[in-house]
């Protein structure tokens, strides 16, 4: 999969064991308009066998979103936390994401010079998610 659309999302949580974020260059690149873009993003949930072991690390993901309906079609690892439990978390979380209908740009309006299947009608976002213990 190319990465064309790249779109970070940032996302806090604060827990009594851990913290889950993006980066704050992420939320001042990103801006708040694209932030709005989002509907609905559930946030990863710490895996008991990660917090367990200390285990933190830092990801990107890229999501494939259907720009019709804002669903997210498929979720990949673009940069690994390190964890494969955390890498799993995210990716649960991730896949459960949706963006306003029609708000995406398709793949194929951003480079039309790529042959995508899918192009003029799914979108790409890279998400970055950092798994952090207090």
């Amino acid at each position: 999969m190319s990465r064309l659309s790249l779109i970070s999302f940032v996302l806090s949580v604060a827990c009594a064991q851990f913290v889950f974020a993006t980066s704050p260059q992420a939320l001042f690149a990103l801006g708040k308009e694209a932030q709005e873009l989002a509907v609905y993003t559930p946030q990863p949930q710490y895996p008991p066998e990660a917090l367990a072991r200390h285990t933190s690390g830092s990801g990107a993901f890229i999501l494939r979103v259907h720009v019709k309906t804002g669903r997210v079609v498929s979720v990949q690892v673009s940069q690994s936390t390190g964890s494969s439990l955390l890498d799993a978390a995210a990716m649960r979380a991730l896949a459960q994401w949706q963006f306003k209908p029609n708000a995406l740009t398709p793949i194929g309006v951003i480079s039309p010079w790529r042959h995508d299947p899918f192009g003029k009608e799914d979108a790409l976002l890279k998400v970055p998610i950092t798994f952090a213990l207090r």
